[in-house]
């Protein structure tokens, strides 16, 4: 495969899943604003693979952007039962209704409209699910806004080329220029784009937080969970918390997980158990997708950004050169 159609295999993916997270987003959003508030049963639960993030809801494949999904049965005010799986929830939700490896069949609090395609809302996973959504919606809408530019030198630089040559110069024979190494090219791609999304993402952090220090309202906010991951065996676990507090409104709010430091991690627990439940934070009005700054960590989220925007930076660098090796080898390959 050659670097302009695999270019173009990651536009189309990027494409479908950017709308595919995008009408993600815009489902929950319509049934938050024209459902209605009932009780649904959770009757099952899958764990999702990355390999293969689908679940089969009837006949139809669901992608699933989260790494459980479940199944819930509720009744509609038109009196018909109705059940629907592969519903995703986040992370802080799974912990709750997770018994190691086995679901808690409860009744929960979800909103829903009446109709077979509309799947419910579980009220308690809004914000942390929708959250995770316009992350997703974002990384991919980036990745996607990379390829198409990347797409776009290669098809210009191509073009070039062939009109480098001239009506009057000799033509390459065919089969004389080797292809440009597709893993090579892949890398180059992937390392632009985690860098490139890393770098503006972080940068982005750094504006909110600069505003947050400057603009941002105070609160005191609930740490209504408080636990360590653990990605591989024998690394040292990475600390999060979910938050919730009233802002000046009187309307409840809800982040999370955000990562916290070990120092913080310390504070608020003792032997691995949650002690301290409340924490000083610093948040922006109206900007329900901005982190909070945790006062007392503040330290450890300027150091994350900072990180980041270092990291991407990286990154970024390391797969423009790369690429740009790819292309004077490709450029410079002699005619047979």
């Amino acid at each position: 495969m050659s670097l302009r159609n695999g270019l173009i295999v990651f536009l189309v993916v990027g494409v479908l899943a950017s709308l595919g997270m995008y009408w993600n987003q815009r489902s929950i959003e319509y049934v938050m604003r024209d459902g209605y508030a009932t009780t649904g049963k959770i009757t099952s639960a899958a764990i999702i693979s990355s390999r293969f993030p689908f679940v089969f809801d009837g006949v139809w494949p669901r992608y699933v952007d989260e790494s459980l999904a479940v199944g819930l049965q509720w009744t509609g005010k038109d009196g018909v039962q109705r059940e629907h799986k592969g519903i995703a929830v986040s992370a802080a939700y799974a912990a709750r209704i997770m018994v190691g490896n086995q679901v808690r069949l409860l009744t929960i609090p979800i909103e829903v409209i009446d109709d077979d395609s509309s799947l419910p809302v579980i009220v308690e996973d809004l914000g942390d699910h929708l959250n995770h959504v316009r992350s997703m919606f974002k990384f991919m809408l980036g990745g996607t806004g990379i390829c198409a530019v990347l797409l776009a030198l290669v098809i210009g630089w191509q073009t070039w080329s062939a009109h480098g040559r001239g009506p009057g110069r000799t033509s390459a024979a065919p089969g004389s220029r080797r292809p440009v190494p597709f893993s090579l090219a892949v890398l180059a791609i992937a390392m632009v784009v985690f860098g490139g999304y890393m770098m503006v993402n972080s940068y982005a952090e750094q504006r909110t937080l600069n505003e947050i220090l400057e603009h941002g309202d105070e609160a005191t906010a609930d740490l209504t969970r408080a636990y360590g991951e653990v990605n591989k065996a024998g690394e040292a676990p990475s600390y999060l918390v979910t938050l919730a507090w009233t802002d000046g409104n009187g309307q409840r709010r809800t982040y999370g997980p955000t990562h916290i430091s070990p120092a913080f991690w310390g504070q608020i627990t003792r032997n691995g158990v949650q002690t301290v439940r409340q924490a000083r934070i610093r948040y922006l009005p109206g900007r329900p997708d901005a982190r909070p700054l945790i006062v007392d960590d503040a330290a450890e989220h300027q150091y994350q950004d900072g990180i980041g925007v270092k990291a991407g930076a990286v990154f970024l660098a390391f797969g423009l050169l790369l690429a740009g090796v790819i292309a004077l080898r490709y450029r410079a390959r002699p005619s047979a």
